[in-house]
């Protein structure tokens, strides 16, 4: 989602269709794809690199047609990957033993909330707050650790090599204790849409709006949805006949 040669090259193959309908077509959508650096390392898309190229393909287009298409794209996770984050609350801490073992986190949340480290190995940056809630509290020890969601599952794994969904990968965090806050940042995008809801009947999170209107005012914190309950997870069960219980 990077290169913009990529992009050159899929802006031209797809005017080359629009040739067939010149005096139909109106408009091209190119999709998304464009892709977001969350964690130290990964680049970001450049959308001035990979805009030029395609932006020429558009005038070559208008040039040999006569007819300017209306250029569409759909940069949802370039605007709201950043822009969302997952909440969760240490739950437990366990440290096997042995040449292999490691330090687990497992919180609150986890493969129900954000399933893309599962799915796909991806990277998400995370932080660990003080359950006080206190500044003086934060302290500046690190570990390294395992994080783990709270599904009896193997794949709930939050810290994943990067690419690889089934392969433990240590991170480098501020030492948490039980009860301790941990936010995984870059979760606006392919999160809550693409969770594995209701998995091991753990309900579907409360999500919050945070409106900082000025430096000078608090953040207004606005709920947009409700935590869901037990009855609601429920609610299209139905009795069976008893007759089919003998």
């Amino acid at each position: 989602g990077s290169d913009p040669g990529i992009w050159q090259q899929v802006a031209t193959k797809s005017l080359s269709f629009c040739k067939e309908f010149v005096d139909t077509v109106t408009a091209l959508n190119l999709g998304g794809g464009y892709k977001v650096g969350r964690v130290e390392g990964e680049q970001s898309t450049d959308l001035q690199k990979v805009g030029a190229p395609v932006v020429e393909a558009f005038r070559n287009y208008a040039t040999e047609h006569g007819k300017e298409l209306q250029l569409e794209i759909e940069p949802g996770t370039y605007l709201l990957a950043m822009a969302g984050a997952l909440v969760s609350t240490v739950q437990d801490k366990v440290e096997t033993t042995g040449e292999d073992g490691h330090v687990f986190l497992k919180l609150d949340a986890g493969m129900t909330d954000v399933l893309r480290p599962s799915l796909y190995g991806a990277v998400h940056p995370m932080t660990v707050l003080p359950g006080s809630g206190e500044d003086d509290d934060v302290g500046t020890d690190t570990e390294n650790v395992v994080v783990v969601g709270h599904c009896c599952e193997s794949g709930d794994l939050m810290t994943p090599a990067a690419g690889e969904p089934e392969q433990l990968a240590e991170r480098s965090l501020r030492k948490a204790e039980v009860g301790d806050v941990l936010v995984m940042d870059g979760s606006g995008a392919y999160c809550a849409g693409m969770s594995s809801k209701n998995y091991n009947s753990f309900p579907e999170a409360p999500e919050v709006l945070v409106d900082d209107l000025t430096n000078e005012q608090d953040a207004v914190v606005h709920l947009i949805r409700a935590r869901q309950s037990l009855e609601q997870i429920c609610q299209n069960e139905l009795d069976i006949s008893p007759d089919l219980l003998n």
